[in-house]
């Protein structure tokens, strides 16, 4: 199996959920960015979504995919608080839209990772077999350990865990790594002291190279990669954590 360089975390910006920071370049010259930097397929998965409509949300990233479909890796999401209405998109993004797997931000909205409502989402999502990106290390509803519950619930479902964990919740991202098998870490915005000894504890087979561009804004995705590159982690290792390893998770 050719190894492929893929990025675990991408963003679609649109004009109704855009940030100063990250606005003024096009869809277009972003995925030319992620070109430069050797990006050959990255996920992408909505911001709006997470504060607003959902659905529309979702059919933006089908129509991304739709122009870029050997480059794009679609996620989609839903929100637990929607009840039924959140099942059923779950169906139509996997049986429309073709989504790949999903993520989830408990923190932007506004549900604990590890509440009830949960429950029905997620054995949704195992029935369809569908790996779980979840933004992790943001106090009180994304900690590393509320998403290992789930990961015991649902052994069938990869988590991946954005961010491993950020900066403040690492060790205990690398605790629940340790603990289940169907964890991932992810590096976006990661001290590389932490990626590090995840490397040790975990090993390289379950670490996942994640940039959160368009965050960072121009040259984001490079300083991220540069981060692995730092480590310095062997060619075996490094073509795991730049894309080998989420190829595993997504049968690739």
């Amino acid at each position: 199996m050719k190894k492929l360089v893929i990025d675990a975390h991408c963003h679609l910006f649109t004009n109704d959920a855009a940030l100063g920071f990250v606005s003024g370049s096009t869809f277009d010259e972003f995925v030319q960015e992620l070109d430069d930097c050797g990006v050959e397929k990255f996920v992408l998965f909505t911001i709006g979504g997470l504060f607003r409509d959902f659905q529309k949300s979702n059919d933006e990233i089908g129509d991304m995919y739709r122009k870029y479909p050997e480059k794009i890796i679609p996620f989609g999401t839903t929100n637990p608080w929607y009840g039924e209405e959140a099942l059923a998109e779950i169906d139509r993004c996997v049986n429309l839209l073709g989504m790949k797997g999903f993520k989830l931000h408990p923190w932007m909205m506004g549900f604990p990772i590890n509440s009830v409502q949960m429950l029905p989402v997620m054995e949704r999502i195992s029935d369809y077999g569908l790996p779980v990106l979840v933004h992790s290390g943001t106090a009180p509803w994304s900690e590393p350990l509320q998403i290992a519950y789930l990961a015991s619930q649902f052994p069938k479902v990869q988590f991946i865990l954005a961010h491993m964990g950020i900066t403040d919740l690492w060790k205990e991202a690398i605790d629940a790594a340790c603990r289940y098998s169907n964890i991932w870490l992810e590096t976006a915005g990661t001290p590389t002291v932490a990626i590090k000894t995840a490397l040790q504890e975990v090993g390289p087979e379950r670490i996942i190279f994640g940039s959160d561009s368009p965050y960072g804004g121009v040259g984001g995705c490079q300083f991220q990669m540069n981060k692995l590159k730092y480590l310095k982690l062997g060619k075996e290792a490094e073509e795991l954590l730049l894309g080998g390893n989420l190829q595993r998770v997504l049968n690739l």
